[in-house]
């Protein structure tokens, strides 16, 4: 059995099945293992872990511990409940008329990064204003329709992932301000520091960037480095906010003071640098490294809520959630009448997604593709399902859309 259990509760022989720690993003591999010794407890204090989930099967059991099947239902519940709380969004165009349009936004995007890159390898300034003029462009972008442009930069192939890895996050960031409606002023500034958060990375050596292992200890603190290196690189340029600098240094801090550079606690952390803290996270576990595969979007939305505990400023945290939405376009789910399909779209209402059905459950029949807008119906979802006990990816539910939002399915 996979239980979740405190760290305080580890002891020699229990087998360590996911050590939980993805909310440091910064190429943190550690295996599968049997505590051999309580120097192990030592390490994952130090590393500001505070929970992990064992294998009863493969060690020994410990007092308490919490089954993950249990732990897991009371998150999802938690989620539903927070979507529900604010379920109203804003959609103007529909999913694949806009997706035309962010396909060329997320292009130039790439443009702007790849030459930003090479700015700062030729130790020139930053050049921000095709910058600017580029976030404009996909806050309308996001306004017309927050999936478009979202699901298509999380489209990247492994190398691809620091270039890509910048725009999501900016993408994130923008949804977030559209959707509580942040002043322009002020969305412009968190989205040029979200957009440039990493830059400092183009400062680490390669082979460092890229390495497919784990990290030596001075690999890693050159890691940790390139927060110090973004803030430096931001502070050349010109007509940035400060507090774009701070989202550089500063988006490796934790708000229970386990982070880095400065170790920083609470709300010492400035509002941008939390915000972009939890969408850098968000970003990096459900995208494929050179070191590990992708987990899915819901997966993502469980692990940063759970995190929220410790790690991430909780209030913050939750509205970051309710503006993705609970039910991201690939999430397999069931509704009230029995019927099981996978989100293709969104609604108005975060609550009330557009449904592609395959299955009906009460009667245990296979149906003709079909899609319902749960906001023109009485059904509702009731509930997550495995996309892998209904062998989703072999349905080819998602021919009619030129993308492979499978990609963001749950993991």
């Amino acid at each position: 059995m996979i239980k979740k259990v405190s760290i305080e509760q580890l002891r020699p022989g229990v087998f360590v099945h996911d050590f939980n720690c993805g909310f440091n993003s910064s190429n943190l591999i550690i295996n599968q293992a049997v505590i051999r010794d309580m120097k192990m407890y030592e390490i994952l204090q130090s590393w500001g872990i505070k929970e992990v989930y064992i294998d009863t099967d493969r060690g020994l059991d410990v007092d308490d511990g919490r089954p993950a099947l249990e732990a897991r239902l009371e998150t999802d519940t938690a989620l539903q409940d927070l979507a529900r709380e604010q379920p109203a969004s804003r959609r103007t165009v529909p999913l694949k008329e806009e997706m035309l349009v962010a396909r060329n936004i997320k292009q130039q995007a790439a443009s702007v990064i790849y030459n930003a890159i090479e700015s700062v390898r030729k130790g020139e300034p930053l050049e921000v204003e095709k910058a600017y003029k580029l976030i404009s462009k996909m806050e309308k972008s996001i306004t017309r329709n927050r999936d478009a442009l979202v699901l298509l930069t999380r489209i990247r192939q492994r190398d691809e992932y620091t270039l890509m890895h910048s725009i999501s996050v900016a993408a994130y960031v923008l949804n977030f301000c559209n959707f509580y409606k942040i002043p322009h002023k002020r969305t412009m500034s968190l989205a040029i520091g979200a957009m440039f958060h990493d830059i400092g990375k183009t400062l680490v050596p390669i082979e460092i960037l890229n390495k497919p292992g784990k990290l030596t200890d001075d690999e890693f603190e050159e890691m940790k480095r390139h927060s110090r290196y973004s803030s430096q690189i931001l502070k050349t340029a010109k007509g940035l906010p400060a507090e774009a600098y701070d989202m550089g240094l500063h988006h490796h801090e934790r708000y229970d003071g386990t982070g880095y550079p400065d170790g920083l606690k609470g709300d010492e952390i400035k509002s941008g640098s939390q915000l972009v803290a939890i969408a850098d996270v968000y970003d990096a576990i459900t995208s494929d490294r050179c070191y590990r595969n992708a987990m899915g979007r819901l997966e993502g939305l469980r692990k940063i809520y759970e995190w929220s505990e410790y790690h991430f400023n909780k209030d913050l945290t939750h509205k970051f959630i309710r503006g993705i939405g609970v039910y991201p376009i690939g999430t397999c789910v069931k509704l009230e009448s029995g019927r099981i399909g996978v989100v293709i779209g969104s609604t108005e209402n975060m609550i009330q997604p557009v449904v592609r059905i395959f299955f009906d459950e009460k009667r245990n029949v296979k149906m003709p593709l079909h899609d319902i807008d749960l906001s023109l119906t009485e059904d509702q979802v009731t509930g997550y399902e495995d996309p892998e006990s209904w062998d989703v990816k072999k349905l080819n539910l998602f021919e009619d859309v030129a993308v492979d939002l499978l990609a963001g399915s749950p993991g």
